[in-house]
């Protein structure tokens, strides 16, 4: 995706969070907090140029919908090495990932660690875990606003 889309899913996954009580609505706030932060992490290698910025939507690893006019729904499945992460992780990114990058997709498996045993029934998320993933979320959110503050204008 272009980094101006991920930044406005990040708006509307923020605007979610914060209608959302973060444990009584643990797992619609959780997965916008895990959302908006893998959109954080894919506008952040995007924007130093470790991932292309592209109109080409992941679905699974290594397959993206990309637009076309003649395909139904306008939009039609590629295979391609790298674009989008779906989760950090998966895929991998090959090659250097600068040190703020690495300590946002650090943060998003902080937040992703919680993911199957909170969203999937075997445990029952506590206001430990809500405080772990509100700091993983900030940290990465954080980084982002830095490194789009360093953008020239």
């Amino acid at each position: 995706m272009l980094v101006s889309s991920h930044l406005k899913k990040i708006a509307r996954f923020e605007e979610a969070m914060s209608l959302l009580h973060p444990l009584d609505d643990f797992e619609l706030w959780f997965w916008s907090a895990m959302l908006g932060g893998t959109n954080a992490v894919n506008a952040a290698l995007h924007m130093a140029q470790v991932t292309p910025a592209e109109s080409a939507f992941p679905s699974q690893p290594g397959v993206y919908h990309v637009p076309d006019e003649n395909a139904a729904g306008g939009h039609r499945a590629v295979l391609k090495s790298l674009g989008d992460v779906l989760h950090v992780g998966r895929p991998p990114i090959q090659g250097p990932v600068p040190d703020d990058v690495q300590r946002m997709m650090h943060a998003m498996e902080i937040i992703e660690s919680h993911r199957d045993p909170c969203t999937r029934g075997e445990s029952e998320p506590t206001a430990d875990i809500v405080a772990q993933c509100q700091a993983a979320y900030a940290e990465c959110l954080g980084l982002l606003r830095k490194r789009l503050a360093e953008v020239p204008a």
